[in-house]
């Protein structure tokens, strides 16, 4: 008994009929291999031009928080392991105690530019294989669905075309490695649901291990696919161990190497949120909590944490809070700072202006939209309403499509699987993190960002671009609807942007 082996002892996820391939047989006349195989190069080269023209020239106070990452990456470079909090690394936060994964990576590989460019540029370029690798999954996990080649070309097209998502992969940001390694998380887990493989199991385990060490945020991600892989196979647990001891000994040095790789990334995370836990009493302790107030004020974001901390227990007065935040060097964070105190102040007093749960909610949707297809960092590029107007219609006739045509003997679970993902991690997000952090500024708009949904953005795409194309049969309707979906997209991302950026977002600072 293997887990190499589909087994009738392990349940198995039901991945389509042979009507359901017929289907696909039929739609992919319209489609030929050539013809997928020119429109995906035409799509993947103009991303990669795309990105090379935005790694060379947006400033580096557009991207959100790019000074702090880079930064910390030029920190991780100096050292041979891990670096201390000293008075050299105050302005870019805490060096110990975070996930340090994707700033250790990056400061190894900054020693590899032999080629004269600026540092921040060069990390830039680093950073530009992980979206292509993140669209890489992304491909994958829809061809665990469908086989269809005209949803193919939508799905790397919304992918490729997507604003926010456009400018981060030509940034220097920590979201880059988290969002490849959720997409691979995701893949080989539901891949390893439909093809019973112990080494994709294994390497789902290890992309989630590795992303924990990246971002704390990947933490919900792991609990949801955890559950989901608990549900699976919880009817065949007492089977499991068998399985994998078989598996074992039939791969004996893949299973050596993944289970080495699993036990120092547990390690690894055990030391960081274990030890990070019982000495503050935090998975992800505030940098005033690790070194004292005074070095905590020398950091943009500690500053601006601890000013609105002393003024809402009314330490200081107003007017002393907006002084010192006139001391904050980086224009985003210095006006973010004020913004937040004068809408406390304003909340202070007329309390009946504070939003509800499902209030947030409506705001919350609107925002993740309007900053996933727009731009948030610290400079704004967001479309007015109207314009967002074909992006619900179309959502709304992608979850029309997945009522109607959805049915687990001829679909399979992988879709409300994959479903279940995105729920949850966006309701997660907008509850626990992005309502409590209202709860606490009183402003909307903290820590409210369309790049946080990203880590699901693989499923999400998946299950937009299947089911859009799913709920109509015909070609005559389905290559319409595709075009046009692209077409707004491809609208909506770089034309866009080319003629609503001012000369302020091309105000080049290298560091």
């Amino acid at each position: 008994m293997s887990l190499d082996q589909p087994q009738e002892n392990f349940h198995r996820i039901p991945t389509g009929t042979s009507a359901e391939s017929s289907a696909d047989r039929s739609n992919n006349e319209v489609v030929s291999p050539a013809v997928l195989k020119w429109a995906v190069s035409i799509l993947l080269t103009y991303f990669g031009i795309r990105l090379v023209y935005l790694a060379l020239n947006i400033s580096s106070f557009v991207p959100p928080d790019e000074v702090t990452h880079a930064g910390l990456c030029n920190i991780f470079a100096t050292v041979f392991l891990f670096p201390d909090n000293s008075p050299q690394t105050y302005e870019f936060g805490l060096v110990t105690n975070i996930p340090w994964l994707y700033y250790w990576a990056m400061g190894k590989l900054l020693h590899l530019n032999a080629f004269g460019l600026p540092d921040l540029v060069f990390l830039r370029f680093l950073n530009i294989p992980l979206a292509f690798g993140t669209v890489l999954f992304v491909r994958k996990t829809l061809l665990l669905l469908s086989n269809d080649r005209l949803t193919l070309i939508l799905v790397i097209t919304v992918m490729t075309n997507t604003a926010m998502f456009s400018l981060l992969s030509a940034s220097v940001s920590y979201d880059n490695l988290t969002n490849l390694l959720a997409a691979m998380a995701i893949y080989y887990l539901f891949a390893f649901f439909k093809e019973r493989s112990g080494s994709l199991l294994a390497a789902s385990i290890l992309c989630q291990l590795a992303g924990c060490l990246t971002k704390v945020t990947f933490l919900p991600l792991v609990l949801i696919l955890g559950l989901l892989l608990l549900a699976h196979e919880l009817k065949h647990l007492p089977l499991f161990p068998a399985a994998l001891k078989n598996y074992a000994r039939e791969s004996k040095s893949q299973v050596w190497l993944y289970s080495l790789a699993i036990l120092v990334t547990l390690g690894l995370n055990i030391q960081l949120y274990a030890g990070n836990y019982l000495t503050y009493g935090s998975l992800n302790p505030g940098m005033a909590e690790v070194v004292s107030s005074r070095n905590a004020m020398q950091y943009r974001i500690g500053a601006r944490e601890t000013i609105f901390q002393l003024y809402t227990e009314e330490k200081i007065s107003y007017m002393e809070a907006l002084i010192m935040a006139g001391d904050i060097k980086h224009p985003g964070d210095k006006s973010d700072t004020f913004f937040m105190l004068m809408n406390y102040e304003n909340l202070k007093r007329d309390p009946r202006l504070w939003m509800g749960p499902l209030q947030y909610t409506g705001v919350w949707f609107e925002s993740m939209v309007g900053t996933i297809t727009g731009i948030k960092g610290h400079l704004l590029m967001l479309k007015e309403f109207r314009f967002l107007l074909p992006l619900y219609l179309l959502t709304a006739l992608s979850l029309l499509g997945f009522a109607v045509r959805w049915r687990p003997g001829r679909s399979g679970w992988l879709p409300p699987g994959l479903l279940l993902v995105v729920c949850y991690y966006a309701g997660y997000l907008m509850y626990k993190i992005n309502y409590s952090a209202y709860l606490y500024y009183g402003t909307p708009g903290i820590t409210l960002q369309g790049r946080y949904l990203f880590p699901v953005i693989s499923p999400l795409c998946v299950l937009l671009s299947l089911y859009l194309l799913r709920l109509f049969r015909s070609n005559s309707v389905r290559i319409p609807l595709a075009l046009a979906t692209a077409l707004i997209f491809v609208a909506y991302d770089f034309p866009w942007f080319l003629s609503h950026a001012t000369p302020q977002w091309y105000q080049w600072m290298p560091r």
